[in-house]
């Protein structure tokens, strides 16, 4: 007969195992580009500003959204399971966080590279929504397929 532990540890790596194939249908589900990556792919390329040196930083630069967007879908889940729940909020707020940072991010991106400022408003908007979808549906996506769904 199996022990307690064992048990235990066999149900932890299974669940594990079903959030991590969860992350993996929202992170396919999503696309994972972060709202950085989409000012990119949406900037007028025959602007005088898009050749610049400072437009072709920030373009580099949005790869590092677009890998923390990877990193929170697939840990946020993760770290909700295995905390049995009591990471949901600080997960939530983490995730809203960085979102308003791939905002903020991606509004630079656009003045480096000729486009217009985002105003703040609509910025806080778009993370409010898909923090409050998210809270409610309970996938976190926060800013992701969520905001989408909210427009």
């Amino acid at each position: 007969m199996k022990s307690g532990p064992s048990r235990a540890l066999k149900c932890c790596a299974q669940r594990a195992v079903g959030v991590s194939v969860t992350a993996l249908i929202l992170l396919l589900m999503s696309g994972c580009a972060s709202e950085s990556r989409v000012k990119v792919v949406n900037l007028d390329t025959r602007h005088a500003m898009y050749k610049t040196e400072g437009c072709q930083q920030a373009i580099t630069n949005a790869k590092v959204q677009d890998e923390l967007k990877l990193a929170r879908l697939l840990a946020s889940p993760v770290a909700i399971v295995l905390s049995g729940g009591a990471l949901l909020l600080p997960v939530l707020a983490t995730n809203a966080g960085m979102e308003t940072l791939d905002h903020m991010e991606a509004s630079s991106i656009s003045v480096s590279c000729g486009g217009p400022e985002t105003p703040a408003e609509d910025m806080a908007m778009d993370v409010l929504k898909g923090a409050a979808i998210g809270l409610t549906t309970g996938t976190l996506n926060v800013g992701g397929v969520a905001s989408a769904a909210a427009k």
